[in-house]
């Protein structure tokens, strides 16, 4: 498979746009296996993290577990939402056109919002959104989401392609990307 990936960055004092197009052309036929994990994703800071008193496990698609200690320190105040209104620990695993998370970094209100565009594949995308410090858009991961009631396994016969377009926004003023 060849892919080809674009990000055009635009700025301003307060506010940052970040545009990905990624495009696969298959040499020979592939196949995405419908799997939870993302096609975009991003880590966030410690401090945009959902506060949580509980320790949490996350099972990946082995079986293999991992354990998230508690992080209800004070400087842990992150939330989710996103376009179908769905918030904090309920965003994970929705669709929506777009997720937002935002919270507090030092002195600063930081704003991040992933929208999905219309043309990709599995539109509206699901929300891998989890309360660690993970935000990713997964519109090929449809089978764990839905409870098994939707499967996606995409597949491309050779010579043929996929576009996924993102766009990504950064504000240090939550108004600034409502």
């Amino acid at each position: 498979m060849k892919e080809h990936t674009a990000f055009t960055f635009t700025a301003t004092t307060n506010f940052r746009v970040i545009d990905r197009t990624t495009t696969f052309t298959a040499m020979e036929a592939v196949s995405f296996a419908d799997v939870k994990d993302g096609l975009l994703g991003l880590r966030v800071a410690h401090e945009l993290e959902l506060p949580s008193k509980e320790e949490r496990q996350f099972t990946d698609m082995h079986g293999s577990v991992t354990t998230i200690k508690g992080n209800s320190e004070s400087n842990t105040i992150g939330h989710y939402i996103t376009s179908e209104n769905k918030v904090d620990d309920d965003a994970w695993g929705t669709r929506g056109k777009w997720c937002m998370l935002y919270g507090q970094k030092g002195k600063d209100t930081i704003s991040i919002v992933i929208m999905d565009n219309p043309d990709n594949v599995g539109y509206p995308t699901y929300w891998h959104a989890r309360g660690y410090g993970l935000f990713a858009a997964n519109p090929l991961g449809q089978k764990v989401f839905s409870n098994g009631n939707e499967v996606l396994n995409l597949r491309l016969e050779k010579g043929n392609s996929v576009t996924f377009r993102y766009r990504i926004l950064i504000a240090s003023d939550k108004k600034g990307c409502q």
